[in-house]
This record gives C-alpha cells, sequence and structure tokens, in this order.
C-alpha cells in the first residue's frame, strides 16, 4: 500500500507543478484552442496541452520503480507484457496526439493511430480471451479475440475523447473510474494494473486543479487519448488476470457513462447521414446546458451520475450472480431514462429528418446536373430520332411514370412507347375527388394548362409549349416525390422546347427521321 501511496503523490505533485508551466508555455507559443465552432462552449482561446502533463506526470513513478526495491517494483518490472504495452501504445498516441493539438489532423488518421496502439497490446500479449456474464459463465472468444480487443480500445479511448467537451468532465470522469478500477485491482491482487490507475488518478487530479470551471488549459486529444487508452488496458489486463471475478463486462459498466454518450453521437451521426466523426452540440453536457443548467450544475449532475454507475459496478462484481444480473439490467431503463430526460427522442427523430433531406439534396444536384447537359445539348441541331432519344434519357432519368407530348388532343410522342400513339385509357380524379371513367389523357388534359391533377394517385402536369401542342408529365413513380426542384427543371425544359421550333416534327408524321431541330 505504501508503494501506491507514493506513485499517487509523486504523479500529483508532478501534476500540479507541471501542468501550469505548459499552461503558461502553451499561451506564449500561441497553442491554444480558440473558441470557433458551434460545439466550443468556451469564450477565450485556451490552452490545450494539459495531455502532456498526466503523461509525464504518470510516467515519472513508474519508471521511478527500477530504483524501488521491493515486491510491487519488483512485480511491475518484471510484467514485460505490460510494460510493452503501456509504452508503445503511449507513445503513438501521444505523437499523434500532440500533433493533432497542435496542427489538427484528420480523424482518419487518428483512428489509424488508436488501432496500432490497440494492436500493440494485443502483440505483447494483453488481451480479451474470456467475457464472463453473470448466470452464464464465461464465454471463450478464441479468434474473435482480436478484432474484439482492438473494438474495445477504439471504443474507450474515443468514449472518453468525445466526453472531454466541459471543464473538468473527462478528467473527473477518469479519476472516478480509474479509481474505482484501482479498488477491484487491489482487491483481486492485480498490483500492477492498480499501481498503473492510481498513478494516472494522482495525475488526473494534479491536472483537475486548472482544468475545473473555468478551466485554463484544456486536456487535448493527447490527454483524452492517453486516459482512454490506460483505462482500456488496465480493464484488459485486470480481465486476464482473473476473469472469473473481473469481467471485461465489469469495465464496461465502470465506463458506461462516456460510453453511453459515444453510442449516442454514433446514433445521430449515422441517422443523419454524416460523417461519425464530425462534431455536433448535442453530446450529454450539450442537452443539460439546453436545459437551462450552468456548466458547474452539469458538471455536478454528470459527477453524482458517474458515481452511481461506479458503484453499480462495483456490487455487480462482489455480489452473487443474481444481483450482478440485475445490476447489468438495470443499466437499461437507466439508459432508457437519460434518453428522455437529455431529449436524445428529439435528437434523433431531427437526425433521421435531416438524413432524408441530405439525400433529397443529393439527388436534386445530380437531377440538376443532368439537366444542365440536356439543356446545352438542346441549343445545338438535332434530327427527330436524336431529339426524341434525348428526351426518353430525360424521362428515365429524372424518374417520371410518363411523359407524352400532345397536338391537338392526339398523341404524338410518349416515353415508355404507347400502342398506336395512344395512351391507355385510364381514370382522372377530378380536384373534387370524383371520377371519370374511361378518359384519354388527352381529352382531359386539354382543359388545362399547369395545373396538376390525378390520374390513379398520381399527378399530372402539363404545360403549354405553342398553340395547340403540350408537354405532359406523370409525377414520379412509386414513393418518390415531385420535388420544387423536379418541377423547376421541368418548365426549363419546356422552355427550352419553346425556344426550338419543333411543332412541324410533332405535327408531321412524314419523313420524321429526316427532320432536324433548330
Amino acid at each position: 500500500m505504501r508503494t501506491f501511496l507514493v506513485a499517487f503523490a509523486v504523479s500529483l505533485l508532478i501534476s500540479l507543478l507541471l501542468t501550469p508551466f505548459l499552461r503558461d508555455l502553451s499561451i506564449r507559443r500561441n497553442w491554444v484552442d480558440a473558441p470557433v465552432g458551434g460545439r466550443k462552449i468556451h469564450t477565450k482561446p485556451i490552452p490545450r496541452l494539459g495531455g502532456v502533463a498526466i503523461i509525464i506526470s504518470m510516467i515519472v513513478p513508474i519508471l521511478g520503480l527500477w530504483a524501488w526495491d521491493n515486491r510491487l517494483s519488483l512485480q511491475v518490472t518484471n510484467d514485460i507484457p505490460l510494460l510493452y504495452s503501456f509504452f508503445g501504445g503511449t507513445a503513438i498516441l501521444a505523437l499523434i496526439g500532440i500533433w493533432d493539438d497542435l496542427y489538427n489532423l484528420r480523424a482518419i488518421v487518428k483512428l489509424g493511430a488508436q488501432i496500432c496502439a490497440a494492436l500493440v497490446v494485443f502483440m505483447a500479449g494483453i488481451q480479451i480471451e474470456v467475457v464472463t456474464l453473470p448466470l452464464y459463465g464465461p464465454i471463450y472468444l478464441g479468434i474473435m479475440s482480436l478484432p474484439i480487443t482492438v473494438f474495445w480500445f477504439v471504443l474507450v479511448i474515443n468514449a472518453v475523447n468525445l466526453i472531454d467537451g466541459m471543464d473538468g468532465l473527462a478528467g473527473s470522469v477518469v479519476v472516478l473510474s480509474g479509481a474505482t478500477l484501482f479498488i477491484m485491482g487491489v482487491i483481486e491482487e492485480n498490483n500492477v494494473a492498480a499501481l498503473l490507475l492510481v498513478a494516472m488518478v494522482g495525475a488526473s487530479l494534479g491536472f483537475l486543479v486548472f482544468n475545473l470551471n473555468p478551466a485554463s488549459i484544456f486536456l487535448g486529444d493527447t490527454g483524452s487519448m492517453f486516459l482512454g487508452f490506460v483505462l482500456a488496458l488496465a480493464a484488459v489486463h485486470s480481465s486476464q488476470k482473473s476473469y472469473t471475478l473481473f469481467s471485461i463486462v465489469s469495465a464496461f459498466m465502470v465506463l458506461a457513462l462516456p460510453i453511453f454518450d459515444l453510442v449516442m453521437a454514433v446514433s445521430r451521426r449515422f441517422l443523419s447521414g454524416k460523417p461519425l466523426f464530425s462534431a455536433d452540440q448535442h453530446h450529454i453536457h450539450h442537452q443539460l446546458l439546453r436545459r437551462g443548467l450552468s456548466q458547474r450544475q452539469s458538471m455536478g449532475m454528470l459527477f453524482l451520475a458517474a458515481l452511481f454507475l461506479e458503484g453499480l459496478a462495483l456490487v455487480s462484481i462482489y455480489a452473487d450472480d443474481r444481483i450482478a444480473a440485475i445490476c447489468m439490467i438495470a443499466m437499461l431503463p437507466i439508459a432508457f431514462f437519460a434518453v428522455r430526460f437529455l431529449g436524445y427522442r428529439q435528437v434523433i427523430r431531427k437526425a433521421r429528418s435531416n438524413n432524408i433531406m441530405v439525400q433529397t439534396e443529393a439527388e436534386s444536384k445530380r437531377r440538376l446536373s443532368f439537366m444542365k447537359d440536356v439543356m446545352a445539348q438542346l441549343k445545338g441541331e438535332h434530327t427527330y430520332d436524336e431529339f426524341v432519344s434525348l428526351m426518353e434519357q430525360t424521362s428515365e432519368t429524372l424518374c417520371w411514370k410518363q411523359a407524352f407530348v400532345t397536338h391537338k388532343e392526339r398523341v404524338v410522342w410518349a416515353w415508355p412507347d404507347s400502342k398506336n400513339g395512344e395512351m391507355e385509357e385510364i381514370s382522372l380524379e377530378t380536384e373534387s375527388g370524383d371520377l371519370e371513367p374511361k378518359l384519354t389523357p388527352t381529352q382531359k388534359l386539354a382543359q388545362i394548362l399547369q395545373t396538376p391533377i390525378h390520374i390513379q394517385d398520381q399527378q399530372v402536369y402539363s404545360y403549354s409549349i405553342v398553340e395547340d401542342l403540350e408537354f405532359h408529365v406523370v409525377q414520379l413513380s412509386e414513393e418518390q416525390v415531385f420535388s420544387p426542384m423536379d418541377e423547376a427543371l421541368l418548365i426549363m425544359l419546356v422552355q427550352m422546347l419553346r425556344r426550338q421550333e419543333i411543332v412541324m416534327h410533332f405535327q408531321s408524321q412524314k419523313e420524321p427521321h429526316n427532320s432536324s431541330l433548330a
């Protein structure tokens, strides 16, 4: 226990001294996080290299164990897989994190670094090999150990990274989670993982002095990725040492708050059609601020929520299987309540709506681009066959169910091809809703211009090109919607047709293939 206290005190002291030094250095070098972008809630530039102070503060007491001659120091220095994993993963994430904090890297680069760090751990022999469930027992993963181990590291690293959006929030969650995992490690006599965790808690507490509202320095991606990595590493190491007592499922419960925030973020971005790594303003702390809470009130509420979840995780580990199962099942109604309380039902509903809008916008752009090409082609000279081919391409690309041109109530061109130049007899629904059976479209459409009517639950749009010559389009087929963009494209086409003197080509059925359009 004395070694734990020394490691905690040393990491805490170094963090208290090093954090303000890095803060002042960052301000002088302009290594700051400017308050730009919709998701920022701070109002002035804040240094964001606090993670460097945490890494150094944690590494120093671990390296000092080589000069400390006792049983615990021997356990740590002899655990080569853990040391290889810790220093290898830390080197990768620290390098990428510092570079990102200074110059901003693409999300895919950071994801690649996280996967590499996880692979280093796996190759060192620290792996998720067994998952133990209450009332069921151990599940041996076999070849699935690799993807699940990598997924676990990526999950926890990004969960801590995403929850780092409010002064002191990520640091407080890490302190609580680390302390809980430390208690579990001590009880199951996994002293090596416990030492890592106690050093991390000390370094995080020293940093929190300067990160609580109003914060004077931020964790940055360096700190959040490193802290998530250490939590994930300690959890996997503990699950290997005593999977009958400690399962990775227990660690999942310990980290339930940041993981819940991550799951909600991925869900709303997926449903809205946005990139999964894009930023938004709907994290847990954002939702609490929208409910009228201050930053400190939101921080206090989330701290209490995390404290409750840590207690639930401890109970699930050291109680019998029935109590553990109840604790795990209790997470579901807690999550359901959180979704309702935080207003995520409305957020997700809006995200789905936005996704439809994004898809519609993309489709409209595609159609507009096509119509520009059509307009360009119509300006040249065309044979009758070329013109018909162009119109057929237009009808198909814009997803019209039918398109046809009438001259004095006679169909002279139709798409798709009709029998004997006439459309099939169908029933028309008038504005009053009455049905008029067995009327040809031209008999009804000749009576209206630029007014939609219904043909068997479909709308028809009719436009006059020149006298006695009309262009008709039956609304998009199946479930598609004839949008204002579609109607605008149709009007553009009609206006272009009006400028083309094509009346004689449609009126005359004699030698149409030798004709050309001016």
